[in-house]
């Protein structure tokens, strides 16, 4: 329904619109259309009710302000002693459109977020002028009714205190207001006694089902032999109780729980309190505070690192949280001297220094991910609504760049402008929010304009504080309590250095970006704070001011789901899609600055050389391994065809040692670096494991410490076997057979790579890969064929995890797989690589029918022909999986049946699908 709405208000002069409920979440999808609408002199008479509290007031006000709309309200429960029922409800929901495309649409969508973009309502279109103009009389006796008023600012002050009080003025008494119209208590936000008596301290906790997958991963690790683990997960997944939860299905007796921030210690404290409860102590370590003989101790990373006696105790159960701000020394001094049975790293973005420590400092052991897109999409975090406004106000080519930033002090002086903070308020109030009560927060460039922002909305007359890093503890917790309290006035943090992470406000229902985003990972930290699901609000609203710079992409880009197909809230000219459910809204100006900074994208070969820069930024020594888990920088096989090699990869960036620099292209130490960076493509570790060994010492035989290879790395015990068993010797003879002397590595490698560094280089090469082969084969998350979204697009180890089982290469690689009473098709249309015995003729014939070309063995006389030609009567359901080419990702097309069949060996079939192909879809898959 919010395209239907954009249309309208593109095609018509006239609308009439009669909903229940009006709010912020639907208004703000289509305010941008309605001013335009309104500016080329369209009229729009908007006509809702207070029923049941629902509708908001603020968004009354915006429609206040539009010269061109005309809005009025019924009052529910008016005592009319026409009708039967004195507290009738008002139900209403129609749109009338004329003087241009005329038609009108009834049916059950409500004017806010669920009734126009995500929930399933049934709306039927007429354009019958006849049956228009019924419904236009019946808009004109709702418009005209007694219990109908215009609304005015007092009503929607009034309107609003009602709300907020909960004490609605009785029926005796008469409001000049209303004009004897009264509003009755249970019109506005019932509340049941079941609700006034809910004992919220005994309620019982259980993990969510993020945590549940995660736990599930790492009791397996353990089960290995890890003792080291890293989750990334998305901001408001909820990693600290993930933490508590594990630490109990460990049965740990103590634990330490390491941060840098006290505010995020406090929250942990009572987040381990809420899962093991009262029996146990409780300590704190920080400043003067020395509780280490606590059975539970929550240190700062400063304090923890110059105490030898809490260094000196054996802990169950470590866990590392964000390190933003700390030194690395620090975390080195605690990690090394400390004991522990396991250590779990918690991030949301691996991708800056203190996350890249987590995964160095638990051995690149990931084992659980979650990322903010797939979050959204599986409704574990709130969506947003996302508005891209143009920053009008500063000229951003006057700010100098620095180190890879804007010079802060001279950004902040270009931000502290009035007229930026009135343009900042007027989108403010005019977007709204979804919730009870405000609750906004603006992340400013610095402390000092974190405080005019809060000095200024205050002599604007609106409640605001600002929020810094400079702020003691105790005071920011007092103001995160007042913000929370929905009573209190407090509606607007203005902050810098804080709640970048950690800090847990379900409240927060808006968030505004008042500086330019230098850091996509920084960005979706900050996106985290109003994505915590609460009971209050359906939508995240965020408005971001964006100026004409060269990070302006940075945002937009973290917000894609690049896996999605075309939906009606992409964004054709950006080739973006945002996740389920979330809108993505761009004024004119946004749009075009955007696309013109796409157009200017830069070369591969800078592309790298920039995130080499980054990595060498974060870490002493990178190496291809430090790009696992990294979105915020290309796949290492860019790296390779836009350089060649690492070492090539390093000169460029001018960080290149002189062992690095001494070695030429046709020296058997440069093939045998470049031969190990490249993925083998093997079903099993063994030739990995074997090359691991030659690389120990060239003095011992690779078979004297190949098992060795399965206790460095524990969790690949799961596919150990003695290397007699295995066919390794004959792959590596493949591979680098000319780089071996008697089955152990030339001796002129040895001679050329430091033999310090030598394991270091080699590990730093094949861990990459060995890494991306352990997810896919052993670290899945496993979900049911309910889980997958139409349309969407998917590799072949997710496909396989969706019916119910790991992803094994030697029994995966096909293109029909059954799977209990589940037949999985995943077929390519361009087979022309394929060896001519393998070339099937398959394609879409149109929008719902897919002719699919068999294998040369399968008949429609054998078991295998059968299986799926009689798939409805076996009870078997088809999964349709299409790619336009090899290694690219397979979009699902839903279920299948079969339309026809002809021929054998192979067999030509025709399955009908359930569900009609997108627009988008047809024009990249149907040829």
């Amino acid at each position: 329904m919010v395209d239907v709405l954009r249309r309208g208000f593109r095609t018509s002069n006239n609308i009439a619109i009669s909903v229940s409920f009006l709010r912020y979440s639907g208004l703000g999808l289509v305010l941008d259309d309605l001013l335009a609408f309104t500016a080329r002199g369209g009229k729009a008479r908007i006509l809702t009710s207070t029923y049941l509290g629902i509708t908001q007031p603020e968004a009354l006000n915006t429609l206040l302000n539009i010269k061109g709309v005309e809005s009025r309200i019924h009052i529910a429960g008016y005592t009319n002693i026409n009708l039967v029922n004195q507290n009738t409800g008002f139900h209403t929901k129609f749109y009338i459109f004329r003087n241009g495309v005329a038609e009108c649409w009834v049916g059950s969508s409500n004017f806010t977020k669920g009734g126009l973009a995500s929930n399933l309502e049934a709306n039927l279109c007429h354009r019958d002028i006849a049956a228009i103009q019924s419904l236009e009389e019946v808009f004109e006796i709702l418009w005209n009714s007694e219990d109908v008023i215009t609304v005015c600012p007092k009503f929607t002050e009034e309107y609003a205190t009602a709300l907020r009080s909960k004490a609605i003025p009785p029926r005796q008494t008469t409001s000049p207001l209303f004009d004897s119209i009264h509003i009755e208590n249970h019109s506005i936000i019932p509340i049941t006694q079941e609700e006034k008596h809910i004992d919220y301290q005994h309620k019982v906790i259980k993990p969510n089902e993020a945590q549940s997958e995660a736990l599930e991963r790492l009791g397996l690790l353990r089960q290995s032999g890890e003792i080291k683990a890293a989750v990334i997960a998305a901001p408001g997944i909820g990693k600290t109780f993930l933490a508590a939860f594990d630490a109990q299905a460990l049965n740990a007796k103590n634990i330490l729980y390491l941060s840098h921030r006290l505010e995020h210690l406090l929250q942990a404290q009572r987040t381990f309190k809420n899962v093991f409860g009262k029996n146990r102590s409780y300590g704190q370590m920080y400043g003067g505070i020395n509780e280490i003989n606590a059975d539970f101790v929550f240190a700062t990373v400063q304090s923890a690192s110059q105490n030898d006696s809490l260094l000196k105790r054996n802990f169950d159960y470590v866990v590392v949280d964000e390190f933003h701000h700390a030194e690395a020394p620090s975390y080195r001094r605690i990690l090394q001297a400390l004991t522990y049975d396991f250590l779990l790293g918690l991030t949301a973005t691996p991708e800056r220094q203190d996350g890249h420590d987590v995964l160095r400092l638990c051995d690149y052991n990931v084992a659980y991910e979650v990322r903010l897109v797939e979050a959204i999409n599986r409704r574990w975090l709130l969506p947003f609504h996302y508005f891209g406004i143009s920053d009008v106000t500063v000229d951003y080519s006057q700010i100098p760049w620095r180190s890879n930033r804007f010079d802060v002090n001279e950004l902040e002086n270009a931000l502290m402008l009035e007229r930026r903070v009135d343009e900042i308020l007027r989108h403010a109030l005019n977007r709204g929010y979804d919730g009870k009560k405000r609750a906004t927060v603006g992340f400013c460039a610095g402390v000092r304009h974190a405080k005019f922002m809060a000095d200024a909305f205050q002599r604007r007359g609106y409640c605001a504080v600002a929020i810094t890093g400079e702020d003691a503890v105790e005071y920011r917790e007092c103001v995160y309590k007042q913000f929370e309290d929905p009573n209190d006035s407090l509606e607007w943090l203005f902050v810098s250095d804080v709640l970048n992470e950690g800090v847990d406000i379900p409240c927060i229902n808006s968030i505004l970006f008042l500086r330019p985003t230098e850091s996509s990972t920084i960005f979706i930290q900050q996106l985290g704070r109003g994505l915590r699901l609460s009971g209050d609000s359906d939508v995240l609203t965020v408005l971001d001011f964006v100026g004409h710079h060269r990070s302006a992409w940075l945002a937009i880009d973290a917000l894609q789901d690049r896996d999605a197909g075309e939906t009606s809230a992409s964004i054709p000219e950006l080739n973006f899609t945002p996740p389920s459910n979330c809108e993505v809204i761009l004024d004119t100006q946004t749009l075009a600055i955007l696309e013109k900074l796409q157009q200017q994208a830069q070369t591969k070969k800078q592309n790298c050389l920039d995130a080499y820069l980054k990595l060498r930024a974060d870490l002493p020594r990178p190496y291809p391994l430090d790009l696992w888990g990294r979105n915020d920088c290309p796949e290492f096989s860019v790296f390779r065809s836009a350089f060649g090699s690492w070492i090539r990869v390093r000169q460029a960036a001018n960080d290149s040692e002189k062992w690095e620099d001494e070695l030429r292209e046709d020296d058997f130490a440069y093939q045998f670096l470049l031969a190990i960076e490249r993925d083998w493509q093997q079903q099993r570790v063994y030739s990995y494991a074997l090359l691991w060994g030659l690389c120990v010492d060239e003095n011992i035989p690779a078979e004297q410490v190949y098992s060795q290879f399965f206790e460095r790395f524990p969790r690949w015990k799961v596919e150990f076997k003695p290397l007699p068993e295995t066919k390794a010797w004959q792959t590596l003879r493949k591979k680098i057979g000319h780089l071996l002397n008697d089955d152990r590595l030339h001796p002129d490698i040895w001679s050329h790579i430091p033999k310090e560094q030598f394991l270091i280089e080699v590990e730093g090469r094949i861990r990459l890969t060995l890494e991306r082969d352990y997810k896919l084969r052993h670290g899945g998350i496993i979900r049911r064929p309910d889980d997958l979204v139409l349309h969407r697009r998917y590799d072949r180890p997710e496909i396989i995890n969706h019916f119910g089982v790991q992803y094994d290469p030697a029994r995966h690689n096909v293109g029909i797989m059954v799977f209990d009473y589940n037949i999985v098709l995943i077929i390519k249309l361009d087979t022309s690589s394929a060896m001519q015995a393998h070339q099937y003729i398959n394609r879409f014939i149109d929008s719902r029918t897919f002719a699919w070309q068999s294998q040369n063995q399968q008949r429609q006389d054998n078991d295998a022909g059968r299986l799926v030609l009689n798939h409805q009567q076996t009870g078997h359901s088809i999964h349709l999986f299409v790619q336009s080419r090899s290694h690219e990702k397979a979009y699902y097309c839903g279920t299948v049946t079969v339309q026809s069949v002809e021929g054998n060996a192979p067999m030509n079939v025709q399955f009908k699908l359930g569900h009609e192909l997108s627009p988008s879809i047809c024009s990249e898959l149907l040829q």
